[in-house]
């Protein structure tokens, strides 16, 4: 299955080239069907589309409501993120490359509001971290339709200098300003949607510059998570073989990935893994040995032409995990990595935890 990115440029680049009648629907698990009509039907009054140019008003944008997580939680526009692009605007020369923001969501599971924290790099070598906050976006037709091109280019962003496939919280944005692969379910695009669209009015963001507002990821540690399906409890009290064990940890290191690794996915699974959820991490009921170090949080992904074996070392530096495994220091004097033979082994941080990342291409072999 490809990255759910890739399905959501296609549903915008249909919103942007049709004229139709749009509706919207509420679902009894809390998602949004969307109807769209071919026929020329004049819009109801809760349908109509204001100028695409209007700013964001309380008719059209929700704050944070009551309850749960939001109600401690401030909102981004008091915080230092709020217009920081409209404040330090790019004017096509290298200096204004920066500011540059670094959003990692914590907490995707509501279709109105979404949590997270960021980064704010002002410089190279000068950063301010954005504590909590929180993104609401309205819902309404006008306000989808209005803001779906800044979406679109907002994900055509280009880099004049990236990460590649390592996703940090900077200063050097990666290669796609969102993840390619994603734990957000399918009913979870719009709100997906309504968040990136909040986040581009809220920054003040405008297309122009090289990457300087992306998605770091979606943290696992939240409290909040989507809901994974429960495995049954005679697979999960079955024991771990030393061969299941083996399979795991050689993928983890980057040496070799095994002709039959439904064995070590049978072994994910007993911790909550499931083959769609994309990178998010799960805690092994058994830790493995990764380059001698022993390791229970993993991420592993094997969908689409890449695949990723990531390992969790909250209590190493990226530079004792390089130093562990080999690698070597890159060109810009900041990234660690090394070739292997089934792919690229790299050291970073992710969500302020130190990881082994195993990324391997599959583009163009056969099953």
């Amino acid at each position: 299955m490809r990255g759910i990115s890739f399905r959501i440029a296609a549903t915008v680049a249909t919103i942007t080239t049709l004229s139709a009648c749009v509706t919207t629907q509420p679902q009894a698990d809390g998602s949004t069907k969307v109807r769209l009509s071919l026929g020329g039907v004049t819009p109801t009054e809760s349908q109509q589309v204001t100028p695409a140019n209007s700013k964001p008003t309380a008719s059209n944008v929700q704050t944070a409501p009551a309850g749960g997580n939001l109600a401690i939680t401030p909102s981004i526009r008091t915080t230092a993120l709020a217009g920081v692009f409209a404040k330090h605007p790019y004017d096509g020369t290298p200096k204004t490359y920066f500011p540059r923001v670094a959003v990692t969501v914590t907490d995707w599971s509501r279709n109105d509001c979404w949590i997270g924290t960021a980064t704010i790099w002002w410089n190279k070598t000068k950063s301010e971290a954005v504590p909590t906050f929180s993104v609401c976006w309205g819902q309404s037709v006008g306000y989808a339709v209005n803001n779906a091109a800044n979406l679109h280019l907002f994900m055509q962003q280009t880099a004049a200098e990236h990460s590649g496939n390592v996703r940090t919280v900077g200063p050097k944005p990666p290669m796609l300003a969102i993840p390619d692969r994603q734990p957000i379910s399918e009913r979870q695009q719009l709100a997906f949607q309504g968040f990136i669209q909040q986040l581009v009015l809220d920054t003040g963001w405008q297309p122009g510059a090289p990457t300087n507002l992306w998605l770091v990821g979606y943290d696992a540690n939240a409290t909040t998570k989507p809901i994974i399906p429960p495995v049954a409890s005679n697979e999960a009290s079955q024991p771990v073989d030393a061969k299941t064990k083996a399979q795991l940890e050689q993928a983890l290191s980057c040496t070799a990935i095994g002709p039959r690794f439904e064995l070590a996915e049978a072994m994910l699974k007993q911790s909550g893994w499931n083959p769609d959820q994309g990178v998010t991490p799960v805690t092994l009921a058994e830790p493995v040995k990764v380059y001698g170090v022993g390791v229970r949080k993993v991420a592993v992904s094997r969908d689409g032409g890449e695949q990723t074996y990531r390992s969790y070392l909250p209590g190493l530096t990226v530079q004792q995990l390089a130093k562990s495994a080999s690698l070597k220091l890159g060109k810009d004097g900041k990234t660690y990595g090394r070739l292997t033979k089934i792919g690229v082994l790299s050291a970073a941080m992710v969500g302020g935890e130190s990881t082994l990342t195993c990324t391997v291409n599959t583009e163009g072999s056969e099953d």
